[in-house]
Formats: structure tokens, sequence, C-alpha cells
């Protein structure tokens, strides 16, 4: 991609991608925002970007400013062709072409301007949303639906992004008026106060909708984000939905959702289309009043019929500034409600305490669940038996520390309680891969080459390579045309379930974290790839703490350690032990079949 070649749409007409906006994004540092109140988010947003945004008013005001002083010179030369008086004809008109090709190029230097606003804006509060997702952690689904951060993401940053955009011609606009109106109180004192008086009551008009206008947008964004919600929920259930025929019940679950965005989204578009109306309605009021009067006054021979032509231009001018700040009052109600919906992810706080003065931090050793009793040695795979496919799920979680442990009851490495450890130390060290990935759209590379777990020994973590060969996904990197290069569709669907486990299994391996969490991680894959992951598992993560929470006889005949953890009690040994003499555990295993 060539930067200033590509034009993209994006939720408003083609625009045009300037090399030096395409060279700051993403932006290295979207900096600390001010969450006082949506407006002050808004001003923080444009003092960000500030150099951009008085760029574009500054050329916003010369565009729009050039356009208003036109009439006046083309007023001068009706007047020299009535005088018969060429010289003057050829200067005024030399005048009008002169204002042409300046305002032409303001045109085009506010345009960039306006596309550089929208842009910087648009990935600004995007890479804020997702650091607040990276910040938030697992703790992010438990505040806010997938639905709401997709909302986010695209439906409200593109409505904060047209508001910088905006701001160039609103200027210009203000500037635009303020010039006519001095020039016709020079001329014409009469038609400049129509102008004065004019403009101040269409302002004062479009008042009363904007309060109404803001309340509907706000209910309409929300319905809009329960319904995306319903969408992502039923989406990432669709295969569970049709084993238990649950579609008709969620499609219509998603209907009900639908139809109250609908019913939302008509009633925001009563009081718009108000608005829009008014846009016609008032710059046309003004042209009639202006229009008439100057008639009048020509006809009275107090002013000549060349100013005629120039105030009845002013006047038909005045429409574009007129509906340019209507438009403005518009997209601010829209841009303060994305604003308030944005703000009400980055005030989220972590669910999951972090000591403020840094914590203690472990060697190496063995991790211990307090509540349960269970030993995880270090350097060993141990393999953990719990019948129940959710109480494993979240007895993992609680060793990853992916959620807060409630009372006395600690997870400690090296003797240290991991809540009293930073979370980013935590995060370092430990890694927990759910039952049930998810992967990012991207390359197949992207998606199993994870950041180093060990920054400082980042040269000894497995390779790419590696990683998927103890995955068992070397058939996956053939299977696909592009091999590591291949896309991968959003959240792995073009991928079978085995598939997107074995491939997020890689990342895990790839990543190499002194402690790593295994939550069910063959469950999708067939019986002869289970036994050869087993096996290459155990070699990949010699020298590291591995965890494993499975039922599967294939993976627990590999541990160096196996623990049945049941209904409270726990009893340790090997897989071949416990299968002789627990009947529990020989339970769990063949899920009661003996």
């Amino acid at each position: 991609m060539r930067p200033g070649k590509r034009t993209r749409a994006i939720g408003r007409s083609r625009l045009d991608f300037p090399a030096d906006v395409l060279s700051r994004i993403p932006l290295a540092n979207p900096g600390d925002p001010d969450l006082r109140s949506p407006i002050r988010f808004l001003m923080w947003i444009a003092r960000g970007q500030r150099r951009t945004v008085i760029g574009g008013a500054v050329f916003g005001a010369v565009w729009m400013g050039t356009q208003g002083v036109i009439p006046a010179a083309l007023g001068e030369a009706v007047n020299a062709i009535i005088r018969r008086n060429g010289p003057d004809l050829v200067l005024w008109a030399g005048v009008v072409l002169a204002l042409g090709i300046l305002q032409a190029a303001a045109g085009v230097l506010r345009h960039r301007r306006a596309v550089s606003n929208f842009l910087e804006a648009c990935v600004r509060v995007q890479q804020l949303v997702i650091r607040a997702a990276i910040r938030l952690g697992a703790g992010l689904p438990r505040q806010v639906g997938a639905g709401e951060v997709a909302s986010l993401g695209t439906t409200d940053v593109v409505r904060i992004g047209r508001l910088l955009d905006i701001s160039a011609r609103g200027t210009g606009a203000v500037v635009s008026i303020v010039i006519v109106a001095v020039i016709l109180l020079s001329t014409s004192p009469q038609l400049g106060l129509v102008l004065l008086i004019g403009a101040p009551i269409s302002a004062l008009l479009i008042l009363p909708a904007m309060g109404p206008l803001e309340r509907r947008q706000r209910a309409e964004r929300q319905r809009r984000g329960a319904a995306s919600a319903v969408a992502a929920d039923t989406v990432a259930g669709l295969r569970v939905l049709r084993g238990l025929g649950g579609e008709a019940d969620f499609a219509a679950r998603y209907r009900r959702a639908s139809q109250e965005v609908r019913r939302a989204t008509v009633r925001t578009a009563l009081v718009q289309s108000l608005l829009d109306g008014l846009q016609v309605l008032l710059p046309g009021a003004i042209l009639v009043a202006i229009t008439f009067l100057g008639a009048r006054l020509v006809r009275s021979g107090s002013i000549p019929p060349g100013e005629l032509v120039a105030d009845y231009a002013y006047a038909a001018f005045l429409a574009l500034p007129v509906q340019t700040l209507i438009q403005a009052a518009s997209i601010w109600s829209a841009a303060t409600v994305a604003a308030g919906r944005v703000l009400s992810v980055l005030r989220l706080d972590v669910d999951i305490a972090s000591p403020v003065d840094g914590g203690a931090v472990p060697q190496d050793d063995d991790l211990v669940d307090e509540a349960t009793g269970l030993i995880a040695p270090q350097a060993m795979l141990t393999a953990v038996v719990i019948a129940d496919p959710d109480l494993a799920s979240s007895t993992a979680a609680r060793l990853g520390r992916l959620t807060d442990t409630p009372g006395d009851a600690r997870v400690t490495l090296g003797g240290v309680a991991l809540d009293t450890m930073p979370l980013a130390e935590v995060r370092r060290r430990i890694l927990v891969l759910d039952r049930d990935p998810q992967l990012l759209i991207g390359t197949l590379r992207d998606a199993v080459d994870a950041p180093s777990a060990r920054v400082d020994e980042a040269e000894q973590r497995p390779s790419i390579e590696q990683a998927i060969a103890a995955a068992c996904g070397d058939d996956i990197v053939s299977g696909l045309g592009e091999g590591l290069d291949s896309l991968i569709s959003e959240r792995g669907r073009s991928l079978s379930g085995g598939q997107r486990q074995r491939i997020a299994l890689a990342a895990a391996l790839r990543a190499d974290p002194d402690v790593l969490i295994l939550d069910e991680p063959t469950s999708a894959v067939d019986a002869h790839t289970e036994a050869v992951i087993g096996e290459r598992l155990g070699d990949l993560r010699s020298g590291r703490t591995t965890v494993i929470f499975t039922t599967s006889p294939l993976l627990l005949a590999r541990a160096g350690k196996v623990v049945l953890l049941d209904g409270g009690s726990l009893v340790s040994g090997t897989h071949t032990t416990l299968m002789a003499g627990d009947a529990r555990y020989r339970s769990a295993v063949t899920r009661g079949d003996d």
C-alpha cells in the first residue's frame, strides 16, 4: 500500500488517506484521556490533534470566507458592465478568478485536514478502547458485553470522528457568516440586519430539538448495543444451538431486539428529519427575505442593480454555512452520546486487585492452591482430574488469577501469594489456555507467534515450527493454501474446533511461560492426535511447570503427577496407580463406563 493513494469509505463519502496521517497510524501512544465528562473527553481528543484541527479551521475559514467575498466582486463586475467600464470589468473579473483559485486551493487543504482529523480521532478512540480491554483482561466480559465493545469500535468512533471532521467546515461557516454580515452592513444596513437577526434566530429554532435528539440517540445506542450482544451470543453458540434445536428461540430474541432498534431508530429519525428540514427552510427564508428587500431597494434607487446581484449571491451562499452549522449541531449531539458510551468502558476498573507497592516477585517454584491442597511441582507436567467441567474451568482460572481468590484460600507460586504480586508479573509468569480459545483474524503465523512471556530469554523459547509440531498442527499448515501466511477468518471460523484448539495450544507453547495451565486442550481432537500431543507436550515443556485439567486417559498417562479433586478431597499419584486403586478416579476418567 502506498501512502496517499488509498481510499476507503468509513461512515461517510470516500475519504482520501493523506500520507502524513498514515505515517502516524497507529499512534505510538493514544495518551491519557480526560474521563470527567463526555465534553471534556471530546476536547481532550481535539487538543491531542490540535495541529490538524487548527490547520483545518484556518483553511476552512479561508475556503468558506473566500466564497463569501466572491459575490462582492461579482457585484462590482456587474456594475462595471452597467457603466460600460472595460478596465474595471477586467479588474473585477480577475479578482473573481483569483478568489476562485484561492478557494479551490483552500478547499483541498481543508479537506485533507478534515480527513486527518476524522482518521486520527477514530484511531485514537479505538486504541483507547483496545488498551482498556487489555487492561481489564478476563474481567472485561464480566463487566461489558461483547456486542457493546464491538459497537464502540465501529459506530461510536465514527460519530466522534465526524465531529472532528466537521470542525473545519464549522469554523468556516462561522467566519463566512461574519464576513457576509460585515459586507452587507457596510453596503446596506437593512440587508445586514436581516442576516444578523436571521442567523441567530435559525440557531435558536434548532436548540429545542437538540435535547430530544440526544435522548433518542442515547436510547437508540443502548438498543443497538443490546442487539449486538444478542447477535454475538447467537453466533458464538450457533453450533450448540443447532444441536439443541434452539435456533428458533434465539432468532426470536434477536428479532425482538432488532425491532426495538428499529423503533428507536425511527424515533431518532423523526427529530433528525426535523433538523434536516430546518437546514433547507431556514436558509431559504433568509434568501427570500434578502432578495425581497434587495429588489425593493433597487426599485427605490437605494442600491445599484449590481448590488442586488451580490445580495442575492450572498443569500444563496448563506444556505451552505447555515446548513453546516445545523449539521454540526446534530453531529455534536451524536458525538457526545458516543463519547459517553466510550467513557463507560474507559472508566471501568480491573475487578482483580493489584498491590500498589509492587509486591513480591517469587523464584521459580511449586504452584500451590491452598483451597484444594493442589500442588503442581516445578518443572513437572501435572494433570488434574475434576469430573465437573465448570468446576475445572473455575479452578484453572483461579490458579492463573483470572479471578480473585475469596477469603484465605490463596494460590501461591514459590511461597508468594499471587494476590500480593503485580498483575503484570502474574500474567508474565502464568498463562491460562481456555477450553474454548478464540483466534483473532489475521495470518496463521500471527496466531501462533504469541509475544514472549520470557523477555530476557526470548531466543530460548520454542520456534513457531516447534510449537506447531508439538500441537500436531503440521497438517493444518500444509492444508492451507499459503501455509503460515494463510489468512484465518474472524474468531477462527474457517477452522474446525479441533484445529482451533491446536493452533491456540501452539500459541501457548510458543509463548513459553514459566507456568502453563491448560483447560481441556484436546477435547475436540481425535484420539490418535491427542496421544501424539500428550507425548510431544511433555518433551517441549521439559523444565517448565505445566498443569493440565483433563479427563483424557491419553494425556493422563503422560503426566508425571496426576491429582484427583472430588468434593473437597484430593488424591494424587500416577494414572496407572489411580486407575487401579481409586474407583472415583476410574469413574471420572471412563465417564462411568468400567
